[in-house]
This record gives C-alpha cells, structure tokens and sequence, in this order.
C-alpha cells in the first residue's frame, strides 16, 4: 500500500480499449455493432470488403463497399428481408470477400444472419453454426423468431 500524504489522494486513471469490437465468426464472416460498421480504420484493419447492414441507419463505411437490408429485431421482421440478408453474405463470400455482418448491439439479427449463412456454407447444424458464433461472440443473443427464420432458411433453401 502507497504511503498518502496528510490531505492528498492520490487517483490512477485507467483507460481500457476496446480492441476487439467485431468477431471474426466463421473464416471471412464478422458480427459487428453499428459502430464497429462506422469505424472506417477498423473496418480496413480487418480486411473487411462489405458491410451487410441489418440496421434501418445508413453508416458511413468509407470505401469499404455497403448492403443494406434493414430487419427488426423480433417477429415483425419479414422472412425475405432474412433471406435476401443470408443471400448478401453468401454471394460476397462466394466472390472470396471478407464480410462484417453488423445490427445495433451485434448480439441478435447479425448473429443469426451470420449462423444461417454459416450453415449454408458448411456440414454444420443450424445448431452447431448458432454455436460456433456463440464461441466466438459471447455477446450473441438471437431473438426466437430469427432463430426461427434461420431454420426455415436452412430447412427449404433461399428461393
């Protein structure tokens, strides 16, 4: 313990860095926050070449390319809007691209977007790819009816 002298405290001032927002899920697939997808810098630091926005916000992804198909987070969301989200992500990956798939929090949409597409792309479940992303991002929380959709995705194909 540090000696204190009579009528000084002494205050240490901490500063943590968040130096890992997005998690690399799957090879070549992040989940993000809106703001890991309006970090430009970050964005290139990852290799990251599209954004598969799930927000209904526009970020600022610089000249990192961008996709926008707006969901909501629960069962007002639209199955195609599910669909044609997989879809984005299987079709940037097929080209060989490096994916961050972002919404708000990057806990419920972008995770169970990631997990679908995951499992279109690989011999994994639903179950193991829901996994895999868990493993990888604790802050995974996908709502039921995304979960939902996810199987519906897998179980009968994107038309």
């Amino acid at each position: 313990m540090m000696p204190r002298s009579k009528g000084f405290t002494q205050f240490v001032h901490v500063v943590v860095f968040d130096s890992v927002r997005m998690d690399e899920v799957a090879t070549g697939i992040f989940v993000g926050t809106e703001a890991d997808a309006n970090d430009e810098s970050l964005l290139q630091a990852h290799g990251i070449d599209t954004v598969v926005s799930l927000t209904h916000s526009e970020p600022e992804t610089g000249d990192v390319a961008r996709v926008d198909v707006p969901m909501i987070d629960g069962p007002q969301n639209s199955y195609q809007a599910f669909a044609d989200a997989v879809q984005a992500v299987l079709k940037r990956r097929d080209d060989g691209q490096r994916v961050l798939v972002h919404c708000a929090a990057g806990s419920s949409r972008s995770p169970s977007v990631a997990a679908t597409a995951i499992t279109c792309l690989t011999a994994n479940t639903l179950n193991g790819s829901f996994n895999q992303v868990l493993k990888r991002r604790s802050e995974t929380d996908p709502h039921d009816a995304l979960v939902r959709q996810a199987a519906k995705v897998t179980n009968e194909g994107l038309q």
